[in-house]
C-alpha cells in the first residue's frame, strides 16, 4: 500500500512537472508573439510618421476595414495606400498613441486597445480619440484586419454655434495657395477667379447660411484673337451653399454643403482656440467619395485663412488647399440686433 502511494506521488509529481514545462514553454512562445506583434505596431508607427502609403498597405489584409468615429466603412490598404509625406505647404497631422495594451484572442488573433491624440496642422490642441485594432497571423507576418475609431469629447468643450459669429459678413479670397509656387509662377490678379464669400443668420438663428461664389475665367486669346488652353484657363463658374447648425442628437456643430454641380457634403465640427476644424465627407458629381479636414484660422479681427487637408478617402489623391480670406466691410447686425464680431 505504501509502495502503491509513492508510486502514485511519483506519477503526480512527473504529471505537475510536464505540465509546468508545458506552461513555461507556453509562455516563452506568447512573449514571443508579443515582441513580434509589438514590431509590427512599431513599423506601421513609423511608416504613417514618413508618410509611407506602400508601407502602411502591405501592413493590412487584403479585406481589412476601418469604420471611423463617424460609421463611414473604409478599405484599410486602399484607404492608407494614398496617405503621402507632408511638404513645406502639405503639413499632416501630428498623430501619438498612447495607452496601448494587447490581449491574445487566440494564437493568431490579437486585439490592441489604445488611445490616440491627433493634432491638425496649426492646431495647438489634440483631437482625442480611443481605438480597438484587430491583427491576425499571416503567414508573412502579423497584418491588420479592422480598426474601429471614436473620438473622446467632453461635453463642455463642444463648441456653441454663437462662437461661430464672427462668420457673419461679406467676405473675399485674397491669397489663393499662399508660397505653393514662386511668385513668377503664380497666375496674375486678374487671371484668378474671384472668390466671394457671404455668411448670414436665417430668420430663427439656428443656422448659418454660407454662399460662396466662384467666377468662371474664359479661355486665353492670343494677339490673333484665337483662344488657346492654358492652365486653369475655362473654368466654369461655381456657386457652393453650405448650412451650419447645432445638432441636439450628438451635441455638436455640423454642416450641409451643396455646389452647383451636384457635388455635397457634410461635416462636423470642433475649435481649438481660434481654430475651427471641420471633418468633411463630400460626393462629388461622378459619385467620388471624399474626405477632408477643413481648418479655419481666424485673427480675432477682418482676416481668416482655410486649409483642406485631404484624407483617406477618394479616387485620386487630392492636393491640399490654402486660402486667405479678408472681411469685406462690417456685418450686418444679426436679426437679434447683435453686431457679428
Amino acid at each position: 500500500m505504501i509502495r502503491l502511494t509513492l508510486f502514485s506521488l511519483k506519477r503526480i509529481s512527473l504529471v505537475f512537472a510536464t505540465v509546468a514545462l508545458l506552461l513555461m514553454a507556453g509562455g516563452l512562445a506568447l512573449a514571443h508573439d508579443d515582441a513580434e506583434i509589438r514590431a509590427a505596431i512599431r513599423l506601421y508607427k513609423e511608416a504613417f510618421d514618413r508618410g509611407d502609403g506602400s508601407a502602411l498597405a502591405a501592413l493590412w489584409t487584403a479585406d481589412g476595414d476601418i469604420v471611423d468615429d463617424e460609421g463611414r466603412v473604409l478599405n484599410g490598404r486602399e484607404a492608407v495606400g494614398r496617405i503621402a509625406p507632408a511638404t513645406d505647404d502639405a503639413a499632416r497631422p501630428l498623430v501619438q498613441i498612447r495607452d496601448t495594451s494587447l490581449r491574445f484572442l487566440t494564437a493568431d488573433v490579437v486585439l490592441e486597445d489604445g488611445t490616440v491624440d491627433v493634432t491638425p496642422p496649426g492646431g495647438a490642441v489634440p483631437l482625442k480619440g480611443w481605438f480597438a485594432a484587430t491583427w491576425i497571423r499571416q503567414a508573412d507576418g502579423w497584418k491588420l484586419a479592422s480598426v474601429r475609431e471614436s473620438q473622446i469629447a467632453s461635453p463642455r468643450d463642444r463648441p456653441q454655434l454663437a462662437d461661430l459669429e464672427w462668420m457673419v459678413g461679406d467676405w473675399t479670397v485674397v491669397e489663393d495657395q499662399p508660397n505653393r509656387e514662386p511668385a513668377a509662377a503664380q497666375p496674375a490678379p486678374n487671371d484668378r477667379p474671384a472668390i466671394d464669400v457671404s455668411v448670414r443668420w436665417n430668420a430663427t438663428r439656428t443656422f448659418l447660411l454660407r454662399d460662396m461664389k466662384i467666377s468662371g475665367r474664359p479661355p486665353t486669346n492670343t494677339s490673333d484673337g484665337e483662344s488657346v488652353a492654358a492652365s486653369g484657363d475655362g473654368l466654369p463658374a461655381m456657386h457652393i451653399t453650405q448650412r451650419i447648425g447645432w445638432d441636439p442628437l450628438s451635441r455638436q456643430i455640423v454642416s450641409w454643403v451643396f455646389g452647383s454641380d451636384g457635388s455635397h457634403g457634410e461635416a462636423t465640427w470642433t475649435r481649438d482656440d481660434n481654430t475651427w476644424i471641420a471633418r468633411t465627407m463630400a460626393v462629388m458629381p461622378d459619385g467620388t467619395q471624399t474626405a477632408a479636414l477643413n481648418i479655419y484660422v481666424y485673427d480675432g479681427s477682418d482676416r481668416c485663412t482655410w486649409r483642406s487637408v485631404p484624407t483617406h478617402v477618394g479616387g485620386e489623391h487630392a492636393p491640399h488647399v490654402t486660402m486667405t480670406m479678408i472681411r469685406k466691410q462690417a456685418a450686418v447686425p444679426s436679426p437679434q440686433g447683435r453686431s457679428a464680431q
